[in-house]
């Protein structure tokens, strides 16, 4: 027997792809093989739970790329309304919740079971717990070899994931199976995951504080972040930091030694701060240093602070002015040398993959190679977090599929 269209990968980007590849050829024979036991394993564990598929905000730093502007070619500013009208027509009602969409429900097991639902009705068959290794390329066809059989197709769509989180199905694997065919493929790299701390940050360990953090290289800023920053033993962790961590990550393993730049009171201006340091201590002389700053920052920030500018006295008036300067500058401008990533085990995502400057942006197929696909995060693009990891892996999965379903139709045509 020989596949219509062979789907490599049972995530969104995979399901998806075949939904759409039935709603454009309804007699197209697909098959479906994914490394794991069932499809959309790792999507179950997808926004803790709630599975966030898409964000109403779409702006240059939404997404990662060495070809910088490819993403921008497949997402607009209202591509969401693609992806929420493609889950509604699967009967999954979304819910927005201050531009973060989500089901109704708060339950990934909702999306998820809506596209197996939907690939049931379509008749996709699915080879489950069987891992694909190499694609080969024939005069007019391709084989899909597995570690349990060799499959014929005129069309494969690629969308297998990445390295990241391995105990839902990440390999580094993935990135080998289209070695043969000489794919270009970005080497890549932990991206969404904590940053470990040169220095010895254990006193701020389960901290958790909202704060604006900058990633700065050489002297050179790159992203700024607001939102929740947590400290887990050294390392450097939250939403702000993950998503920093994809350039931060590329910065370290091109040789640099980035910096991740706290500021807590983001609020107040220097000279904002400097006025209620000297207040404080006006009307408070006989308060301990660490009264000055309990009102501004969690109790073991202040404590590191204090224990970072040399504080050792016991009344506020004590003090000098220069370690008054210090720490209002720890307060507005920390750093932390950033030296490591978590690995791929407590990543969300990983940069790097198929080059995207040897795909087509309009069918996602790859120069040179006719009914060769890519979707997903098995390609050169990583999101920040919010929702654009999935959104790329549907709308990258629809036109992938859309553009293989209009190849059968034109071959059924001829």
């Amino acid at each position: 027997m020989i596949y219509d269209v062979i789907v490599v990968g049972g995530g969104p980007a995979g399901m998806t792809a075949a939904i759409e590849i039935k709603e454009a050829a309804p007699e197209a024979k697909i098959l479906l093989v994914d490394r794991n036991k069932k499809v959309g394993k790792k999507l179950y564990a997808t926004g803790n739970g709630k599975c966030n598929i898409a964000n109403t905000e779409l702006n240059l730093s939404s997404y990662h790329s060495e070809n910088e502007f490819f993403p921008y070619q497949i997402v607009g500013v209202e591509s969401y309304r693609d992806v929420t009208g493609f889950f509604d027509e699967l009967g999954v009602v979304i819910m927005d919740d201050e531009g973060y969409l989500y089901p109704m429900s708060l339950q990934a097991s909702t999306v998820v079971w809506a596209l197996t639902d939907r690939l049931r009705i379509h008749n996709v068959a699915l080879h489950m717990s069987e891992e694909v290794i190499s694609v080969q390329q024939n005069e007019h066809s391709y084989s899909v070899i597995t570690d349990k059989d060799t499959y014929e197709t005129y069309s494969v769509i690629m969308a297998p994931g990445s390295a990241a989180a391995p105990k839902l199905g990440g390999t580094d694997r993935v990135y080998n199976i289209l070695s043969k065919l000489g794919v270009p493929v970005i080497p890549p790299h932990p991206a969404l995951c904590k940053l470990k701390s040169k220095c010895d940050i254990s006193l701020l360990t389960g901290v958790r504080v909202r704060a604006c953090a900058v990633l700065e290289c050489n002297g050179e800023k790159y992203y700024r972040e607001q939102g929740e920053i947590q400290f887990n033993n050294n390392y450097l962790s939250g939403i702000a930091i993950f998503n920093l961590s994809i350039q931060c990550a590329k910065l370290i393993y091109d040789g640099c030694r980035p910096v991740i730049e706290l500021e807590y009171v983001p609020h107040m201006s220097e000279e904002k701060l400097h006025t209620y340091m000297t207040e404080f201590i006006a009307h408070n002389a006989g308060r301990r240093p660490e009264a000055m700053l309990n009102g501004l920052v969690n109790e073991k920030i202040g404590a590191y602070i204090l224990q970072i500018c040399n504080v050792n006295c016991t009344k506020v008036s004590e003090v000098s002015e220069r370690q008054i300067t210090e720490i209002e500058k720890q307060l507005k401008h920390m750093r932390f040398e950033i030296t490591d990533t978590a690995g791929y085990e407590e990543c969300q995502a990983a940069s790097g993959g198929i080059d995207t400057r040897c795909i087509r942006p309009d069918t996602m197929e790859i120069e040179g190679m006719p009914g060769l696909y890519i979707a997903g995060e098995y390609m050169d693009v990583v999101g920040k977090c919010g929702g654009y990891n999935i959104m790329w892996a549907v709308l990258s999965g629809m036109r992938a599929g859309f553009a293989a379903g209009k190849r059968i139709q034109d071959d059924q045509n001829k």
